[in-house]
């Protein structure tokens, strides 16, 4: 089926949704992780990359949105992650896939240690309180849902590689 989605017998196919998954690391290679008020699940900032938008661009927008921290440093693709999204996880309302864009973004600067983000930009989380920390690099991800721990695994592989 085109775009790799699937959908029942005599139903339109249901297109691939692109996302940005930013991967923020502090200069002790730490991962900047949040909980999302509403699922209660650990996260990491992502969105929709919207139409025309480049997924480079997405990634900055979207990390400002549920950060508040500007990145104008430089983006390190770790590829893709392909996901079927189940309707009820993170606000989707009907089951869809996603392609994730994985970006690496190492930042040095003196960063807060926590902090808490009122998110913006996205009507599903519009108001939204985030609250932010780091993830020890040796840290356990099993409050992560799948994507997410693939995503770490990889932010993780390509640290170790740099080392």
């Amino acid at each position: 089926m085109k775009n790799g989605s699937s959908s029942p017998l005599g139903a339109a196919p249901v297109a691939t949704i692109p996302k940005a998954c930013a991967c923020l690391v502090d200069a002790q290679g730490r991962l900047l992780v949040f909980r999302h008020p509403e699922d209660g699940n650990m996260q990491l900032p992502k969105g929709t990359i919207e139409p025309g938008e480049s997924p480079e661009a997405a990634v900055r927008r979207e990390l400002l949105e549920e950060s508040g921290l500007v990145f104008a440093g430089r983006l390190e693709s770790l590829g893709t992650l392909e996901r079927e999204c189940e309707a009820g996880v993170e606000g989707n309302t009907h089951r869809h896939p996603q392609r994730w864009h994985i970006f690496l973004m190492r930042d040095h600067r003196a960063l807060p240690e926590t902090f808490e983000h009122m998110a913006t930009g996205s009507p599903e989380e519009e108001g939204l309180v985030f609250s932010f920390y780091w993830l020890e690099a040796d840290a356990p991800i099993e409050d992560f849902a799948l994507p997410y721990r693939q995503t770490i695994e990889r932010v993780r592989a390509a640290l170790l590689a740099a080392d």
